[in-house]
């Protein structure tokens, strides 16, 4: 839903005539567009940043397609690939999850807690799939 403009954002609900406050839930100064939301908020950045290990050296932050062509890009085996294929998923739920929570249940989890439950949830996928 996330690349194909089906998550619903400020921006997107906007266009659909409902009018709700269009300021990022993380970072109040900017815009909650998709791709601000994925990963061009700085809050998100840095919980990406934490679970994959070379956005630290990019110049520029990148947006939900550019992380996933540079998890492609990086030339790992495809166990590794696959591995940090699901984290990119799992932080997008995850990310989504966050936002709501704060926009609908005052529920505001930290950068922290947010890494810890991503991390939980891909453990847990593989020790499924080792059964």
């Amino acid at each position: 839903m996330a690349f194909h403009g089906g998550l619903k954002t400020a921006d997107v609900l906007a266009v659909r005539g409902i009018l709700v406050p269009n300021t990022c839930c993380f970072f109040h100064n900017d815009l909650e567009t998709i791709t601000h939301l994925y990963f061009e908020c700085s809050y998100i950045f840095d919980i990406a940043k934490a679970l994959f290990p070379w956005l630290h050296n990019l110049f520029m932050k990148p947006n939900i397609h550019q992380l996933y062509d540079s998890i492609c890009e990086q030339g790992f085996i495809a166990k590794t690939r696959n591995h940090y294929l699901l984290i990119a998923s799992t932080t997008i739920y995850f990310v989504w999850r966050a936002r709501n929570d704060r926009l609908f249940g005052g529920i505001i989890d930290s950068k922290a807690t947010i890494i810890s439950k991503i991390k939980k949830a891909v453990l847990l996928k593989y020790l499924r799939w080792k059964k």
